[in-house]
Formats: C-alpha cells, structure tokens, sequence
C-alpha cells in the first residue's frame, strides 16, 4: 500500500500535468461565442465583397516620395488596415521596388527568367538587418477601437508583441508548397497541359524571427498568401482583426499580372473557406487565417500584435549540381532537370543524383503598422561571407535527414541498453553492486526517461518520421526498464548502509545534544560499574543492522533486547530511501526539466545557449558520484572501462551532431568550443577513474575527509613483527633454513658493482587462492623507503592485498574472491567491502 506520502505526491503531479496540458478557459461561453464568430464571418464575407469589386490600382495610397500635391488622389480600400489609418502604406512603393530588386538579382528580368524550383516546400534560415521606414510608428500611434470597431481587445494599451528593435539577427521559414492546393487555373489537364502553366497555387508558412541584438525574443507566426511558380515569386502575409491582410493581398503584388491570378485564385479559396465556415459555426470556430499558433486564444480575446508582408523570391540552382549536359544548358533543359528531381524527391523511383541542390531564397519583411523593413543578408548587398540570404533544404531531404538522425539515435540508445545489460552480468553480486554509485545510475536512468518522454509525444505527431520515432521510443523504454531494475538491484543492497549511516547521524545528534556540562558534578570512575565486553559482532556487507546491534554497542547496553521486543519503527528519514520515493522525484525532475526546456526555446539566444550548456555539463557529470563512491568506499574500480568508456561515446554522440555538425536538422549553429569543453569534461573524469585504478581511490586525498577504512595495500615493515603488522606466513624464525631460503636481501646486490644496498627484502610466499608465488616486498627494520608514499610504491604495493586477519594474497586473486564472497578464503572471517 503507498504511503500518504506518495499518494499527495502522485496527485500533485497529475495535477500539474493536467494544469500544463489545458489552456485557459478565456472564451465567452456557448451563449456568446456564436454571436462572436458570426460576427467576424460577416466581416471576412464583406473584405472579400471589397475583393471581387476592386482592380489593379484602386489601392494607390500616397507614397513618400509624392510631391505635395499629387496629381492622383491616393486611393485607399474599405478593408481592416487598408484604410487611411495612419500605417505606413507611403512606403509601400519602396517595399515593391526592392521585392523587384531582389527578383532581378536572383532570375533576371521577368522576359528571360532563369528556372527556379516549381515546388517550394522545405525549411530554410538565414540572416536579416533591419531598416526604418520614412517615419517611425508606436503601438500609441493608433486607435484599435476605431480600426476595427466591434473587437475587444486584450491588453492594447501594452507594447505590441513581434516588434523588431535589434539591427540584425535570423530567420528560418518552413514552407508548405503542397501541389495539392488550389491553383489558378482551378483545373488542368495533366494530359494537355504541363505544370508550368499553373499561374499560381495556394502557400503558408511558419516564420520564426529571432530578435537577437534588440529584445532577445523570439516570434513564431503563421503567413499565408500566394505563390508564382513560374517566376518563383511568393507573397504572404498576417491576417488580424486589425489587417485583412489575406484579402488584400493582391493589391500588395508588384505586377498587374500577379494580381489577376492572385484575385481570381482568392475569390474561390477563400469563398470556399468562409462557406465551410458559416456552416460549422458551432464545431469550427478557428480563424483559418490567423497569425497566431495559439489559435483559440486569438479567436476570443486577440492580442494587437505587428503585422507582416512577406516577399519571397526563389532562387536558381547551381548548374553544376542540376546534372545537365553544357551543350544542353537552355532553361527548357534546365527546367525539365528540375522537374525530374523533383519527381524524384516525391516519388523514388531510383533514379540517383549525384548531390540534391540547396534550397536558396531572398526575402523582404514589410511592416505597415510597426513601421520597419527586415532584408536577408547576402549578394549583392552583402558579400557571401556575411550572408547567403536564406539557405536550406527540400523538404523531403529535410524529413530524410530527421528519420536518419532518429535511426542513429535509436541505435545509439541501443548500444547504451546492451552496454548496460552487459554491466548487469558482471555486477551480479552484493559486493560488486555496492561499489556501484546510485547517483551515477539515476543520472541515467533521468536521461533515458526524457528522451523516452519526447520520444514519445514526437511519435503522437508525427507522421513521416513516425516508425524512426516509434523505433527511439521502444529502445528508450527499454532501457529505461533495464536502468530501473538495476538500480532497484543497487538499492536494495546499499539501502541498509545508508540506514546505518542515518543511526549513526542520530546517535551523534542524540550524543550531543545530551552532552554533560562542564560544571556538573561527575561520577568517579571507581563507582561505575564495568563495561562488559562483548564478544565482536561480524556482520556481511550486504545485510543491515537492526536495531539491537545498534543497542549492544552502546556503553549501557549490557543485555540483548528481549525476545517480545518488536522491530524498531522506521523513522522520515529512513522512509526517504523508499525507491518508490526516488523514482517519484526523478519522475518530477524530468517533468519539470522537459517544461523548462520547452520555455528556454523562446529565451534570448544567450540566456538558451548557456542554459541547455549548464543543462548539458550537468549531465555529462555523471561519472562524479562514481569517482566519490570510489573514494568513500576505497574501492578501485567498481565499473568495466568498456562501460565507461562506451556509455561516455555513446552519449556524446548525439550531442556532437548538433554542436560539431553546420547542416544539422535543427539549424543550431556549431558550436565546436562548447563542444570540447564538454568532451574535454567527461575525458577528465574517464581519467580520474584510471588514476583512481592504478593510483587508488584515496591517491592524494587528504586522511580527514573521509572516513577510515581497511588499507589491503599497505607497507610491510619488518619491525612491526611485535604489532602483528606483517601478514602470516611472513613471520618466522630467524634461525630457521625456511626464511633463509625464501627472503632474498639486498647483499646479492655487491656483486654488481658498489651500490647503496638495498633497503627491502623479498619475501615469498604462495597464494592461497591460485597456489602461485607471491613476491612481497618488506622494508627491513629500521630502514626508510623514500618510495614508499610515491607512484612506485604505490604500483609495487599492487601486486599483493593484505586482510584484516593478516592473510596475504594476490590482488587479482582476492578481487576475483571478493566479487563472490566478502569472507576470508582461509578463516572465513568477514573482509570489508573493496
């Protein structure tokens, strides 16, 4: 049955959880909510009425270059943002003479455009600068209630959110470029007509902006708009209720004839959509439009944010990577090249190429609201070195590295659980498992169990990758269930030494606490009566100590505890040992790791890479409780190098794709300093474990830190017969032939010259366990070896161990032993754990 403990605790974690997964109830009820989003249906219906009744040219705001007095009137539209409401549409000219600039520099002139790729879909990232427009705009500036009457608002009088303040920082854009989509012409006749007479198709995008030099934010938004396959052209842009941008879209395009197939393309989409709309207004209240991933909560109570255009120009590719023959370079070639890989890329048919070329744009940001330009870095404006505008990859190049990645890693966890597995056989016994670090254990045990978590709710979404991610997810709870069972195994041997160290806690707390005074009176010796001795209780390793060997080696305890005496009820703090309590707070660990992860992806760059840094540091930490445990316990080596070594690699390796690898999947830029200080961390600690194998545990730590324990190398001295220092079967007669015949002294040494003589003897002796020689090295009475307390001292003091009993053995033959059994191959008398 759980304890009340574990009991508040689980129920204090569903909560969480279910406090983390729910958003807030913000919306305005059953009664209201209807009304709202009729409401706004009969506002999109009328922006697209404004649509179909409006051509080329009747959006012709004043511009920043106009004399005084035009000899036009500006033109302005009855749309949400496209009135005269004081954006910054006179700058609207310069955005399209630099979306021109951007498409003449990348293909040409639109007569002799070169081809470009017809199916945009995939991820790419880049640099941009920003720059002001002829005159700044403040969230003051406006009048929400007077440019879009009827919505409330939430917190409109605060800083707009996605406002651009830094002079420079990046952007990545996943477009999604479906062949699928509507397209203007609605229909075509595959077997009349070729892929390059679609006018233009449907598109959206997810831009992520990262403000790295002004706020340090970072905006995730959903843009929606057109695309021009032919000339490779796009335009997005955000839709609010203060920008019916998606209905005004084709008055924001630079050439009349993208505006007639952008108009004719939207005024069947988007009647469609408001028609599906208006039928589901109970079922489907989600604004198909909206800028906001968080899409329920913009529908109730929006929030005033920047809004967006997004030009786009698609770039050509590099010849020499199309695989065109050069006396066959015509853009008809050219452009049939292309039209084969992609066919390719969407259906394999094992036609190889020798390398997929990049996916390369340029883009333009125009804000009309929060009054700034974003351009991409690179050629002509910026030399190749700085900026390479926006370069990526296909998307199906990009969900083939994504499932490579996951297939690797799914692999690595694997060689991780047989790793784990193999150490399982070779710690098998009480006395090996409790050399092992618990920490070092639930460190791993931690890791396992998120990437088994993320794992998993990746697998939920995904739909490519779902059999790599499934594949992660299986192997990860593998070997989450293996690390379980063999920390419960090194629990339930070093269980009872922690709750002897906690009596032992509590006898000094206790001791002190009811320590005599120095002024009281005190009891002469003489009437005290004497402590009885009591015989020496050994007691296993592997066994705990109850409660009455804890009374018996006090000084008052003089008699054994009664037969009807009932155990000893556990007190809080031995109830804190419970492996029911540890997997408890491990399991909140990795929850509360996960949420904090998920909110440092939005942190400032610098806060988010020191962050997931320390994150990682502590993580890789995980051979420091082991190197403790070894020299709490005086114990060498508790783990196989092949584990450590493996288990460090392997866990590297997936942190090196992302710190060392320029083209990673998640974009992070490398970060090869970083990298080694990690690597360099978990070599260092490798080598603390080697020095503490060879050098031992204790090697150059001070006597008082730690607690004594059996010294099995110590330096044999022949003037501690008297003390019993020397082992048995060392001690013998001087008289007699034996010793004479098995102590070699340093007099062999004149005869090679006159040197110092020597100041150790060599005794032999025979093992007990593998009947060999064993050569003991004895420093002679009265004689000092300088070499002793040094590295040669130390590593001839390797070949032998000494036990409490005096017995002497080889070191590898009483470690093999002592895996077994702690007891004595001679007398069976009780051996402190190694």
């Amino acid at each position: 049955m759980p304890q009340p403990q574990d009991n508040a605790r689980v129920i204090f974690l569903i909560l969480l959880i279910f406090w983390l997964a729910t958003s807030p109830d913000s919306g305005p009820g059953l009664i209201a909510g209807p009304t709202l989003i009729k409401n706004r249906l009969a506002r999109q219906r009328h922006a697209l009425g404004i649509l179909n009744s409006t051509q080329w040219g009747d959006f012709a705001p004043r511009l920043a270059d106009d004399r005084p007095e035009p000899e036009t009137e500006p033109k302005y539209l009855n749309l949400t943002g496209f009135r005269e409401d004081h954006y910054v549409w006179e700058d609207l000219g310069r955005f399209k003479n630099r979306c021109e600039e951007w498409s003449k520099n990348a293909v040409g002139i639109p007569e002799t455009a070169e081809p470009v790729w017809q199916n945009a879909t995939g991820v790419v990232h880049g640099l941009w600068r920003r720059a002001n427009t002829s005159s700044p705009r403040y969230h003051s500036s406006y009048n929400l209630t007077e440019i879009s009457p009827g919505v409330t608002w939430a917190a409109s009088n605060a800083d707009w959110d996605r406002n651009v303040t830094g002079t420079e920082g990046k952007i990545m854009v996943r477009l999604e470029d479906n062949e699928d989509s509507a397209t203007e012409p609605e229909e075509i006749d595959k077997l009349v007509l070729d892929k390059t007479e679609v006018k233009a198709r449907e598109v959206s995008s997810t831009v992520t902006i990262d403000d790295v030099e002004g706020t340090g934010s970072s905006w995730e938004m959903r843009l929606h708009g057109v695309h021009w396959p032919r000339q490779g052209a796009m335009l997005l842009t955000t839709t609010s209720e203060k920008f019916a941008g998606i209905f005004g879209l084709p008055h924001l395009t630079t050439r009349p004839d993208f505006f007639e197939s952008s108009k004719a393309l939207l005024n069947r989409t988007l009647d469609k959509a408001l028609e599906r709309k208006e039928q589901h207004t109970l079922t489907d209240q989600i604004d198909p439009w909206t800028s906001t991933l968080d899409a329920p909560g913009e529908a109730w109570n929006p929030s005033p944010h920047c809004e967006y255009l997004l030009y786009i120009q698609i770039h050509p590719l590099e010849r020499d990577l199309v695989g065109v023959q050069p006396s066959l370079t015509g853009p008809e070639n050219v452009a049939k090249a292309i039209q084969d890989i992609e066919d390719e890329l969407r259906f394999p048919q094992g036609t190889g190429h020798r390398r997929i070329p990049p996916l390369q744009m340029s883009a333009v940001v125009f804000s009309p609201d929060c009054a700034f330009f974003l351009e991409t870095k690179g050629p002509p404006a910026y030399p190749p070195a700085e900026g390479k505008h926006l370069v990526g990859v296909k998307q199906e190049i990009f969900l083939h590295s994504v499932s490579t990645f996951l297939l690797t890693l799914a692999l690595i966890v694997f060689g991780q659980l047989q790793l784990l597995k193999m150490q399982m056989r070779e710690t098998s016994t009480p006395s090996t498992l409790g050399r092992v670090s618990f920490y070092t254990g639930c460190m791993m045990l931690l890791a396992d169990g998120m990437l088994f978590t993320g794992a998993a709710a990746w697998s939920f979404s995904a739909s490519t990758t779902l059999l790599p991610s499934l594949a992660v997810t299986c192997v990860s709870f593998l070997s989450m269930t293996v690390g379980t069972f063999f920390l419960a195994e090194i629990h339930k041997v070093q269980e009872p030494e922690w709750r002897r160290e906690e009596r032992e806690r509590e006898r000094q707390n206790a001791a002190s606490s009811t320590a005599t005074p120095p002024n009281s009176r005190q009891t002469p010796a003489s009437n005290s009566p004497p402590a009885s001795t009591t015989p020496p209780i050994i007691i296993p390793s592997d066994q705990d100590i109850d409660a009455e060997i804890a009374e018996n080696t006090n000084n008052n305890a003089t008699l054994p505890a009664p037969v009807t005496a009932g155990t000893t009820t556990p007190t809080t703090q031995n109830l804190r040992t419970q492996l029911s309590n540890i997997f408890g707070r491990l399991l909140f660990a990795g929850i509360c790791l996960l949420f904090l992860s998920l909110a440092a992806a939005s942190w400032r760059p610098s806060f988010r890479s020191a962050y997931f840094n320390i994150l990682l540091f502590a993580y890789l930490s995980l051979w420091l409780p082991q190197i403790y445990r070894n020299v709490y316990r005086n114990c060498r080596r508790a783990l196989s190098w092949r584990f450590v070594i493996g288990q460090s690699v392997l866990r590297l390796l997936p942190i090196a794709y992302f710190y060392v690898t320029p083209n990673n999947f998640a974009f992070a830029e490398p970060d090869l300093t970083a990298f080694a200080v990690l690597a360099g961390w978990v070599w260092l600690q490798i080598w603390v474990l080697v020095a503490q194998s060879i050098l031992g545990p204790r090697f150059g730590v001070p006597k008082g830190w730690m607690p004594e324990a059996w010294e099995y190398h110590p330096v044999l001295r022949e003037d501690n017969l008297e003390a019993g220092g020397l082992p048995i079967g060392l001690v013998s007669a001087p008289s007699s032939p034996t010793t004479l015949e098995r102590v070699r002294t340093g007099e062999e040494g004149k005869d090679k010259g006159d040197r110092e003589r020597k100041r150790t003897n060599i005794h032999v002796i025979d093992c007990a366990i593998c009947r060999e020689v064993l050569e003991v090295p004895v420093v002679k009475a009265g004689m000092e070896d300088p070499t002793a307390g040094g590295v040669a001292g130390v590593f001839a003091r390797r070949m032998y161990m000494v036990t409490p009993c005096r017995h002497i053995f080889h070191s590898a033959c009483l470690e093999g032993w002592m895996r077994f059994r702690l007891q004595c191959p001679i007398c069976r008398e009780e051996l402190p754990p190694l």
